[in-house]
């Protein structure tokens, strides 16, 4: 039975970042080896290692309560267990937003964090840092009940007063009640951990189940949601789009889509309902559903789908291709595999691997004419014979010409080092429109203008406000980036390594600037959500205020990490360049002085100098067969920029004073 084309590509993805990931490591390796003096290299190598070891692919399932999502996870994860591994039955089962991973160990559990905690306004982010919040279930994933108990306990209800509820932020609107209680949910988010090989890989799945937990959790909007490479939004398909499924679609997801640029599809799930009415073509209604909700939400016709995750489940378990066929669950997984190779694509070209890929190759094209040269002056001096002066006349001219480079090299580091110290101070200047100051003193305007008026046109206007001064604090830095990227340029102009551009090296914000603008966006839409315009000063419009604070914390935090990483980076590839080509100067002087030594005893042996051309060549063979690894990868994959070495072998020339 063909179903593994997910399966395939994950376990493909996974394979070529273990192979980039196994090639940096022996590149580091050998830097080790050969070029002792290589910390900043092995630093570039390092971080393109941590991109690779960081990197997700995430899935995120939305919906209202009833639309099949824990089945759907089923149905994705059923290639191991051949089973239902999620608790699934009629009404409401996953009650909160539950994160389903592989932490790398062979152990499964559950961790669940409590509802109550909701009556604060700390981020689900920071409670991650905080184990003893959480409530912890280990479980044998092989031992079926306890599995089922341990995945149950995501089902776990309460009973509470009104009042409660609606100080954790619950619409009793959207709540089940008996008496003077209402149910909610006993946990405020779960993490699930399991050995199973997809995830493993890689693959990570996010369930948000219901609008309340989207109205009530705005971190999930404006944070998880958006981190996803994919958010699949299930509707049913025996009832189309109903008024709940379009105030989820049009408060959580038409912003995440417009001004997140995130991927979203539309799957209209439990399709084997139509296949029981005698009086229609159950391809014919389903291809007038997919139409009528694709030109309801306004998506192309091809990111709707019919699915019937029920059914991919039992043809999985019974090895029943036809049904397979017949529960389109294929397409749903075409369209993941589609986002996977777009995320691919995106981590393929990520500046931390090129840069590690461009230094492996220029490394190697540096010892390749470092190599050619030292053959060069081998052969000339052989072909002079064994007439003792003209080979001293000879080494005595290698040997200058070698001092003159290697003082050359010496120069150019020690203007680089004065370059770098130049760079580093524009530190201050670059990060003071984004210090943590900066946005502290705009938090505590927005705090003190909703408490001056706390309603929803207040809030509105607090949060164009401070969006406000977030933009006015990345147009401040805009100017500073500009003015450190000519830098980069003045000093990669003075240089005579011409064979990388300087633009290339230059620090961008384009990327947090749009991340930003489109939590802006977002923000506005979603505090026009019933939640929070019916809502009182309380904990959740307090939470969703915190939440948007938090989001543009978290991004000025990595555009200080950045802006660090880049003013450490930006120079590295010259600093590898000279500090490697001094390295062989130098060990090529004392091969030189060593066979100079010999000559003037009147005793001629080139051995010294075919040693070192051993070694080089050694050297080169290794790193040749580094470069060779990453053809061999799945493909696509930013290769590792191969320059023109002449045929025509010439020892190096000393460069003229810039």
């Amino acid at each position: 039975m063909e179903d593994a084309t997910l399966r395939q590509h994950i376990a493909d993805y996974d394979r070529w970042k273990k192979t980039l990931d196994c090639q940096f490591d022996s590149f580091s390796n050998w830097l080790e080896e050969h070029f002792p003096n290589s910390a900043g290299a092995r630093q570039v190598v390092q971080q393109a290692r941590q991109l690779l070891a960081d990197d997700q692919f995430t899935v995120a399932l939305v919906g209202e309560f009833s639309r099949g999502k824990t089945e759907l996870i089923n149905a994705l994860l059923s290639h191991t267990y051949g089973k239902r591994l999620l608790p699934s039955r009629p009404g409401r089962t996953t009650m909160c937003p539950t994160e389903i991973y592989s932490d790398g160990t062979e152990r499964a559990s559950v961790r669940l964090l409590p509802i109550e905690t909701l009556a604060t306004n700390t981020s689900l982010e920071s409670y991650r840092r905080i184990p003893q919040k959480w409530v912890n279930h280990s479980f044998d994933p092989d031992d079926a009940d306890a599995t089922r108990d341990a995945l149950m306990k995501v089902a776990d209800t309460k009973a509470v007063t009104p009042e409660d509820a609606a100080r954790y932020g619950f619409d009793r609107r959207h709540l089940d009640g008996k008496g003077n209680l209402v149910q909610i949910p006993a946990w405020r988010y779960a993490l699930i951990s399991l050995p199973h090989p997809l995830l493993a890989q890689g693959l990570r799945i996010i369930d948000t189940p219901g609008l309340n937990a989207l109205g009530n959790e705005p971190e999930l909007t404006l944070s998880t949601l958006p981190s996803a490479q994919a958010v699949a939004f299930l509707l049913s398909a025996d009832a189309g789009v109903s008024g709940t499924d379009l105030n989820m679609w049009e408060t959580h997801l038409v912003p995440l889509r417009e001004h997140r640029g995130t991927a979203v599809m539309a799957l209209l799930n439990k399709i084997d309902v139509l296949w029981d009415d005698p009086d229609e073509d159950p391809e014919q209604m389903q291809h007038r559903m997919r139409a009528e909700v694709s030109k309801l939400l306004d998506l192309p016709k091809e990111h709707v789908i019919g699915v019937s995750a029920k059914k991919a489940l039992l043809a999985r378990a019974q090895r029943d291709p036809v049904l397979l066929e017949q529960s389109r669950f294929g397409d749903f997984e075409q369209l993941l595999v589609q986002r996977l190779m777009s995320h691919r694509d995106k981590v393929a070209n990520h500046r931390s691997l090129h840069q590690a890929l461009t230094l492996m190759a220029d490394t190697r094209d540096l010892l390749k004419r470092r190599l050619n040269s030292g053959r060069a002056t081998l052969e000339h001096l052989k072909r002079q014979g064994s007439t003792s002066a003209e080979q001293l006349a000879e080494l005595k001219q290698q040997h200058q010409t070698a001092r003159e480079q290697h003082k050359y090299c010496h120069q150019e580091l020690l203007n680089l080092k004065s370059s770098q110290r130049m760079l580093a101070r524009q530190r201050a200047s670059l990060l003071a429109p984004v210090s943590s100051q900066q946005l502290q003193q705009l938090i505590d305007e927005t705090r003190r203008a909703l408490n001056e008026r706390w309603s929803p046109l207040g809030l509105a206007r607090a949060i164009d406000g401070f969006m406000g001064g977030v933009e006015h604090q990345l147009s401040n830095l805009e100017r500073e980036v500009d003015q450190a990227n000519r830098l980069v340029d003045a000093i990669y102009e003075r240089s005579t390594l011409k064979n990388i551009v300087s633009a290339e090296q230059h620090f961008d914000i384009d990327a947090f600037r749009a991340a930003l603008r489109g939590l802006h966006r977002q923000a506005a839409q979603l505090r026009r959500s019933p939640q929070l315009l019916l809502a009182r000063r309380n904990r959740l419009t307090e939470r969703f205020v915190a939440t948007l604070a938090n989001e543009v914390g978290r991004m000025y935090s990595q555009m200080i990490s950045s802006v660090d990483g880049w003013l450490d980076q930006a120079l590295e590839p010259l600093k590898q360049h000279v500090q490697y080509q001094k390295h062989l100067l130098n060990r090529h002087l004392i091969k030189l002085t060593e066979l100079k030594q010999k000559t003037e005893n009147k005793r001629t042996d080139l051995h010294a100098l075919e040693e070192e051309l051993v070694r080089n060549h050694s050297a080169l063979g290794s790193l040749e067969d580094l470069l060779k690894q990453t053809s061999s990868a799945p493909q696509p994959i930013a290769p590792a920029p191969v320059a023109t070495v002449a045929s025509n072998v010439t020892p190096l020339k000393t460069p003229a004073a810039s």
